[in-house]
């Protein structure tokens, strides 16, 4: 008998409160881009926490696909943020299509 996989699509928990904020006062004192790696040297976080701390600081925090790592948004060049944006909402766009087209195959595979 084939066994099904089970896997578990609930968003991650917030983190804890203060943690954001180390790392939005982290990239507010020291401008510029810094890496994950940098920033896991600096702060001892992994870069999986690095990604969900930057997505939970309310813009504050800008990184995306292509930029050379995070910053803060004070800090950030105005064509750098334009271009991060620019990025994000065409990855986002991608990821549509692709959800669109994996729930049309299902339903084929389904009926």
């Amino acid at each position: 008998m084939e066994q099904q996989a089970s896997f578990d699509f609930t968003a991650p928990p917030p983190p804890p409160p203060g943690e954001v904020e180390i790392l939005v006062a982290f990239l507010l004192k020291n401008p510029g881009f810094h890496t994950a790696r940098q920033l896991t040297a600096a702060l001892d976080l992994s870069d999986r926490k690095i990604r969900q701390l930057a997505e939970a600081s309310a813009g504050q925090i800008v990184s995306g696909p292509g930029s050379p790592g995070y910053c803060h948004l004070h800090h950030c060049p105005t064509e750098k943020l334009a271009h991060i944006a620019d990025t994000l909402r065409s990855q986002a766009r991608s990821m549509l299509r692709r959800s669109i087209l994996l729930r049309n195959l299902a339903h084929s595979i389904i009926r």
